[in-house]
């Protein structure tokens, strides 16, 4: 069976709508729907969501604790043997059968992710190499020189293995979330996705970028025009590599010297200092995506 778990924050509309596009492609794998609400609501409120969202079990968390802290209160109560976790704003367009199959049929491969298109059918930035403080500002450059809004660590068009894929939907098996125990909820937001592949890479299993699978879903932007949460993006990726290093070394991360987070706080702050003051050949750099 396949448990879908679908983080809720005040977005009971994404929630429907992503429960009709899952009709829409008639999944032949059994399965249920979870959604894990951080939302707050009060009982009466949890009572009506309950009865007009009968197509999924509902769990009515006691604190907003943020994306890895509702999607492990979801995979709690799954009973699938394989879980998929989902931001509620996807819309699955086709290929989670065959993504099922794939995992069934190999075993050293605990999660796969989709290949990820917007509205306008544009391919999204899915699946990356390690972010490190190095290599991040060097995809800034790119794009600022460059004058692209996506630097590709891989080919999308082409299954591959990665060393990690967004949390906006994963799907994984019942062994890697044992392996893993889920995700780090100690990130109220950012790198839980890569901490947990991370962590799933380091117990012997493989991350697959598998994109006859495909959904639709644009990613946020706020770290690039909020303070607030531009300052938990840095304090998550900081958390990241004190907990696993700074620079990749051939499939793991190693530690290095502890001064690169600051370079990145630095290159951090002026392309937030560009995004109010200037633009270059035309380009607003608030277009610029993480």
């Amino acid at each position: 069976m396949l448990s879908i778990v679908i983080i809720e924050y005040h977005s009971l509309d994404a929630v429907q709508k992503l429960y009709q596009s899952l009709q829409k492609v008639d999944i032949k794998e059994q399965y249920e729907v979870i959604a894990s609400s951080n939302s707050l609501y009060d009982k009466a409120k949890q009572e009506a969501i309950q009865e007009e969202y009968s197509f999924a079990r509902w769990t009515f968390n006691e604190k907003n604790g943020g994306f890895a802290y509702g999607m492990n209160q979801g995979l709690k109560i799954a009973k699938g043997d394989l879980l998929l976790i989902t931001n509620p704003d996807v819309i699955i367009k086709s290929g989670v059968d065959e993504a099922i199959d794939f995992l069934k049929q190999h075993s050293k491969v605990g999660a796969v992710g989709p290949m990820i298109k917007d509205k306008d059918g544009e391919v999204q930035d899915s699946c990356r190499k390690y972010v490190t403080p190095a290599n991040y500002i060097v995809r800034q450059l790119k794009r600022i020189f460059l004058h692209k809004d996506r630097i590709s660590d891989y080919s999308y068009s082409d299954m591959q293995t990665a060393d990690w894929i967004i949390g906006a939907f994963i799907l994984m098996t019942r062994e890697a979330y044992q392996l893993t125990q889920g995700l780090d909820d100690k990130y109220f937001m950012y790198a839980e996705d890569l901490d947990f592949c991370t962590r799933l890479r380091k117990a012997g299993k493989e991350i697959v970028y598998f994109p006859k699978m495909q959904v639709e879903y644009k990613g946020s932007s706020s770290a690039r025009h909020s303070c607030k949460y531009a300052k938990i993006f840095l304090k998550s990726h900081v958390r990241y590599w004190n907990k696993f290093g700074y620079a990749r070394y051939g499939g793991g991360v190693s530690k290095e010297n502890g001064y690169q987070p600051y370079l990145l706080i630095t290159a951090h702050f002026l392309r937030r200092q560009f995004y109010f003051s200037r633009t270059v050949s035309g380009r607003v750099f608030s277009q610029f995506s993480f």
